[in-house]
């Protein structure tokens, strides 16, 4: 591709890193909130429901219908205070229900809460966007022929961008920027590489979707909220459907980074064995480098 086309593309990502990357990430967080707080609320009446009448048993969230409903919320709730991620008030609702909070930890109040589910960019952080997404433009249109297909790409790069903040802030991948990629990737899937990159991105969305299904029923006892959170799964699922035949090579390239940035944390005292961590900055990798690898091959 030519020098201006190029450095063109380049300006045109550093404008969406400094204004459009800190909008959607501050305006999904805000929507990811909202949702999850009707989604407390109705839950934890039907819990109260359901202890009233079986006051000596839990909610099974293997169980059918709306106990099945209640028990999955009951272990994202569980494994989000051994995490120490539930606020003051929602872990003194939970006892008030007949909860068993011994053991789990309080973060923060709910006004805490809202202010981390919200993003107001510094202009630090505006620059750290800008030059982000400003460099993706600038490879994507480098190694992508065709201005459709690169166009596809470079959605996916500025949807991983908000997902990669958003994880960041609040440990949330949207649903929004996870199916943003996943449209946008097929497309570019059908532009670069045709119908065969498209069969290969959806068959290992379907493994990838069977392995996270499988991971969280065998793990499920240590990992009561999950051991692959449902963001993660839906966002590699998408971009399975993005990186097609370099599917693989992205998985491989985000699990190594990941698996490294564990080891040196641990290292460090950063972290303990079984923490947590964001994954969008390593998914990101894995488009980075599965899209490189199916444009190669294509």
């Amino acid at each position: 591709m030519s020098a201006p086309y190029v450095i063109a593309a380049s300006m045109l990502g550093c404008a969406f890193g400094w204004l459009l990357v800190p909008w959607a990430s501050d305006v999904l967080l805000c929507r990811v909130r909202d949702r999850a707080d009707a989604w407390w609320v109705e839950s934890l009446e039907a819990y109260r429901a359901f202890k009233r009448d079986h006051p000596e048993d839990e909610p099974s969230s293997s169980a059918s219908g709306t106990e099945g409903a209640v028990g999955i919320w009951r272990d994202e709730a569980f494994a989000a205070g051994l995490a120490g991620s539930l606020t003051e008030e929602r872990l003194q609702a939970l006892a008030a229900a007949g909860f068993k909070v011994g053991g789990l930890e309080a973060a923060g109040t709910a006004d805490e809460r809202r202010r981390r589910y919200s993003f107001e960019p510094r202009p630090r952080s505006r620059m750290l966007c800008a030059a982000a997404l400003g460099t993706a433009f600038a490879v994507v249109a480098t190694i992508v022929p065709g201005v459709p297909a690169a166009a596809m790409l470079g959605i996916c790069a500025s949807a991983m961008a908000v997902s990669v903040v958003c994880d960041l802030r609040a440990r949330v991948i949207p649903l929004e920027a996870c199916g943003l990629v996943a449209v946008a990737g097929t497309a570019f899937q059908l532009l670069a590489c045709g119908p065969a990159g498209t069969a290969a991105g959806l068959g290992t969305a379907l493994v990838v979707a069977a392995g996270s299904a499988l991971a969280n029923r065998l793990l499920g006892a240590r990992c009561p909220g999950g051991a692959v959170g449902r963001g993660d799964v839906r966002c590699m699922g998408a971009l399975s459907l993005a990186t097609g035949a370099g599917a693989l090579c992205g998985f491989a390239a985000c699990y190594t980074l990941a698996g490294l940035a564990a080891l040196a944390g641990c290292a460090v005292g950063k972290l303990k064995l079984g923490d947590g961590m964001p994954m969008a900055p390593f998914l990101s990798a894995w488009l980075a480098c599965g899209a490189a690898v199916g444009a190669a091959w294509a």
